[in-house]
């Protein structure tokens, strides 16, 4: 057996050594365990706050949603109160359908002065958006084709109206049937036929033209189906069709609508929508009130 020395008295203790550490490793783990804890229950409730205050943001903005909507259905209103139609030819279109044996003439009420044809607007319908630009302008009268060469050959078109979405003028037609050395023709009815395209200008807002709308396409170019619409009606031979009309300007028409402002009075429904928009907002402030207790 080896003799006690007296530096062993001195000498670390291995297994307290390892117990004190052993003693640290757990404290520390206790600690981390406790932190972790606390994060857990502070997440907890930051989701339990919001899930408070997301139904309160929702409420907020149904609040002000009604009340908005109900502040636009009382906005302005307008009513269409008159409108005409002015087409003018260039003389370059009356040429040509004069080469085609073709004659122009007014139909009532609209009147023909060899030039320009004036047309009142005996069935206005006039369609406008949101924006209160007219997209749609309907009910300007007409005029009538004859063939001068191919008896009981006629076109008449009426109901003249503007898509200036599409910058076209469409027509109502109505052909009559004939006979003639190079056949026959069955007359028909078109409702709505594309007659014209061409290039807009002018003002189709109502609110900018105070009231006024004066808008026109020019440059106007018969569209690829009136030609043949047109010409088999006033028993225009083909070639004649695809030589002539295709490459005429046939003019301008200008088109024009008053509107009238119409005083807007809230209907009890756009009340309702109001009340139901300050209901919301008064529930969401007492909310409020009560959570910040």
């Amino acid at each position: 057996m080896r003799a006690s020395h007296a530096c062993d008295r001195d000498r670390p203790d291995a297994q307290g050594a390892r117990r004190r550490h052993h003693v640290k490793q757990t404290a520390c783990r206790r600690e981390h365990s406790f932190q972790h804890g606390m994060a857990s229950i502070s997440n907890l409730q930051e989701r339990g706050s919001n899930m408070t205050i997301k139904p309160l943001k929702a409420l907020m903005i149904a609040a002000v949603a009604a009340v908005s909507c109900a502040a636009q259905a009382s906005g302005p209103g307008y009513t269409f109160t008159d409108g005409g139609a002015v087409l003018t030819f260039t003389s370059d279109s009356l040429a040509a359908l004069n080469t085609a044996g073709v004659g122009v003439t007014a139909t009532a009420p609209a009147t023909f002065d060899g030039a320009k044809i004036t047309m009142t607007s005996d069935d206005p319908r006039v369609i406008w958006n949101s924006n209160f630009d007219v997209t749609s302008l309907t009910g300007f009268g007409g005029f009538t084709l004859t063939s001068s060469t191919t008896k009981g050959a006629q076109v008449v078109l009426s109901n003249i109206s503007l898509d200036t979405a599409s910058v076209t003028v469409y027509a109502d037609v109505v052909t009559s049937s004939f006979s003639s050395n190079f056949g026959s023709y069955q007359g028909k009815t078109i409702s709505k036929l594309a007659l014209f395209t061409g290039t807009a200008a002018g003002s189709t807002n109502i609110l900018a033209s105070g009231g006024n709308v004066s808008t026109s396409i020019g440059n106007l170019k018969l569209t690829g189906t009136a030609i043949p619409e047109l010409g088999n009606a006033l028993g225009v031979p083909t070639f004649i069709q695809q030589a002539l009309f295709p490459s005429i300007n046939f003019g301008t028409i200008a088109l024009n609508g008053q509107f009238a402002a119409v005083p807007s009075v809230p209907e009890p429904s756009t009340f309702a929508l109001m009340g139901m928009g300050v209901g919301l907002i008064a529930l969401v402030q007492a909310r409020r009130r009560r959570l910040t207790r």
